[in-house]
């Protein structure tokens, strides 16, 4: 709102901050590049990156917003200088010149970066890094094959490693332009040299350190693409441990340098006879406790054969039989025991029962010709009988018959 006093005309601060700030943007209507060094970085809760951007003698506040900040393949640190392009502006709240950028490449590599992440995006979609794709490398190569320039460092220190490590292990050597435009193909052609061969078991594919233009041709499509379609497993030994291309994320093995390469390549030939030395006790152990057990189980079947054989079937009739005949024994004297014991026991009491013992008691017997009287009234008046006692007999004539 503008106070009019007299001849005075007013704006109010808001004014003041929104015809500056529109005064600012139309200056550079289609935004404009920018060059500085990054300092006093800020990632917000909300996305959004705060920072300062300055040179030998000034330096303006920053603003990247939330959507902006995620297409960023590259991660903002303090002191590095960067190329930013964006919109100046002003914060009409509090009147704050600033910076709105809308995009920011690191600084001297940008177009370099720029493709760098095109290319990394575009290979990614594809699946060129997935693991499922990644071969696994042999554990006992016998045969290496080396794509690399034959005067680096990179092929001594490699050689090296395998003589000292896995002496038996062969070298062959594929001698490439690993620097410059004439590299990618150079590598290419290497690649698909060694897959015609066909007599390697792995490949290591790299050279030693430099600047990043010297290791750019790794990250040339057409050497990502060699290295994917390799049936020979690839090890990627590119510059330092710092250092990342596109072959890394390709091969099937990232070594951070050739000697690392190497390393991964072939086994150590101390470990591997320590290694040996342990498996053949264990191999040893192993077989002990098989015989063990095999001896064991021989055992059992011999006895189980045993016990199932006619022999001792023979001989377990031969124990039960005379088992049998022990028992029968025992059985029949026990018996003739208790029926001894019984006889004894009638004999007694038929001796007692016995006439001679009667007639001991006191008791006679009378007979007629022979006969035992029971009842009287079969005698007559004048009958002859005869008294037997315990002792001697009598005769005895009937007088008289009750």
């Amino acid at each position: 709102m503008i106070k009019m006093n007299s001849d005075k005309k007013f704006l109010t601060i808001s004014q003041l901050n929104h015809i500056a700030r529109t005064v600012i943007e139309g200056g550079f209507p289609g935004g404009v590049w920018v060059i500085g060094e990054l300092r006093q970085l800020k990632i917000h809760s909300s996305g959004n990156l705060y920072f300062v951007l300055r040179d030998e003698s000034s330096q303006v506040d920053c603003t990247v917003w939330r959507n902006i900040a995620r297409q960023l393949d590259w991660k903002p640190e303090n002191g590095i200088e960067v190329e930013a392009f964006g919109q100046p502006s002003l914060y009409e709240k509090n009147g704050r010149y600033q910076f709105i950028v809308r995009k920011m490449l690191p600084a001297g590599k940008g177009n370099r970066a720029l493709a760098f992440a095109m290319l990394k995006k575009k290979l990614e979609a594809e699946g060129l890094f997935d693991s499922s794709h990644k071969k696994p490398l042999p554990v006992f190569p016998f045969t290496i094959g080396v794509v690399t320039s034959k005067t680096g460092a990179a092929l001594r220190d490699i050689i090296d490693v395998c003589r000292r490590r896995a002496p038996w292990v062969s070298i062959i050597i594929r001698n490439a332009l690993v620097q410059g435009d004439a590299a990618p193909s150079a590598i290419v052609r290497a690649i698909e040299e060694f897959e015609r061969f066909g007599k390697v078991d792995l490949l290591i594919v790299g050279r030693g350190g430099g600047s990043e233009e010297d290791l750019w041709c790794f990250n040339d499509e057409n050497v990502a693409r060699a290295i994917y379609n390799s049936k020979i497993p690839i090890i990627s030994a590119v510059g330092h441990e710092i250092d990342f291309t596109i072959a890394d994320f390709v091969a099937d093995k990232r070594a951070p340098t050739p000697s690392a390469a190497a390393e991964i390549a072939v086994p150590n030939r101390t470990e591997l006879a320590d290694k040996l030395v342990d498996l053949l006790k264990r191999i040893g152990t192993m077989l002990s406790n098989e015989i063990l057990s095999n001896r064991s189980h021989l055992d059992s079947i011999s006895h189980r054969l045993e016990l199932s054989s006619p022999q001792y079937k023979i001989q377990e009739y031969r124990r039960e039989i005379d088992e049998l005949q022990s028992t029968a024994v025992r059985t029949i004297q026990l018996g003739v025991e208790r029926a001894s014991t019984r006889i004894d026991l009638s004999r007694e009491k038929l001796n007692l029962l016995s006439i001679d013992r009667i007639l001991e008691r006191g008791f006679s017997i009378v007979r007629q010709n022979d006969k035992i009287v029971r009842y009287s009234k079969i005698l007559n008046i004048d009958d002859i009988l005869r008294i037997q006692f315990g002792e001697g007999s009598a005769e005895t004539e009937v007088k008289k018959i009750d």
